[in-house]
């Protein structure tokens, strides 16, 4: 387990006055805490592993004591890939069936359905059966969602076609928009930037996208000044970052880290009530 990530800002004295977001994935967690408003960052880590199961998570949970404390809200964010958005109507006693159909058997997962309202859908997902039992035993009153869930909220509200991405250190997410319609949402493996290049350009055949118009908007672990950022900028003419609205609470922006790394995090942490 590799420990990429710990930001530590200033700590308030009661914890119940801030909040708590979790990402998780198959080779990745991380969690911020926040105030309530999710505008002040209090502390950040991030964590890769071949496998981020049950047993890892307890590892990494026991290195961090802030989190063993009572939250005003603990929010969740499940990023696993086996996931299928429906249309709504469809009957939920088909959600095993129709994830096996698409990604084989999941004989030790939990099935999750939740609705997408923005796009009148509704997101079938897998998570890891031990995974689900250690947040539920853990943290019994989180909120959770899938990554898909929230990130389609975050697109912007007008008439353009978008690719909103998101890099973990072995995968990456996309969404595909379309006059205003969700056509795919995919997570996929890779090992260099030719393989995300790959993809996207064949995405954008496929739906018929026009990489001059379509608008990319990117957040997660990808540097400007990487080989992939420039492929990016070669392919496509509307290439843009997606920042986080956070500030750290010592009043100082932190400088070692790029901001979009946390983006999704800091989308979770807008979900406070």
């Amino acid at each position: 387990m590799k420990q990429l990530f710990h930001i530590k800002a200033q700590q308030t004295q009661d914890a119940t006055e801030n909040v708590l977001s979790l990402r998780i994935g198959q080779k990745h967690f991380s969690f911020a805490i926040t105030d309530k408003s999710g505008r002040e960052l209090r502390s950040l880590a991030y964590y890769s592993n071949d496998e981020m199961n049950a047993e890892t998570l307890c590892s990494v949970y026991s290195k961090h004591p802030e989190l063993n404390h009572s939250f005003h809200e603990v929010l969740l964010c499940y990023d696993y890939p086996d996931s299928v958005l429906v249309p709504e109507g469809y009957h939920p006693g088909d959600s095993a069936i129709l994830l096996s159909t698409v990604y084989g058997s999941h004989t030790r997962a939990s099935i999750i359905t939740e609705a997408v309202d923005e796009q009148k859908l509704h997101n079938v997902y897998a998570v890891p059966a031990d995974v689900r039992e250690w947040v539920t035993r853990l943290f019994p009153g989180c909120r959770y969602q899938h990554h898909y869930t929230m990130a389609i909220k975050m697109i912007p509200a007008d008439s353009a076609d978008h690719l909103l991405i998101d890099f973990t250190p072995a995968e990456f997410s996309f969404i595909v928009l379309k006059e205003n319609k969700i056509l795919i949402a995919q997570t996929l493996s890779y090992t260099s930037p030719e393989d995300i290049l790959y993809y996207l350009l064949k995405t954008c055949n496929q739906f018929s996208l026009s990489r001059d118009e379509v608008q990319l908007f990117i957040s997660g672990m990808i540097e400007k000044e990487s080989q992939l950022y420039r492929e990016l900028y070669l392919y496509f003419m509307n290439v843009s970052f997606r920042e986080p609205s956070w500030n750290l609470s010592a009043g100082e922006e932190n400088k070692e880290y790029p901001s979009h790394f946390f983006t999704s995090l800091n989308d979770l942490a807008q979900c406070a009530s």
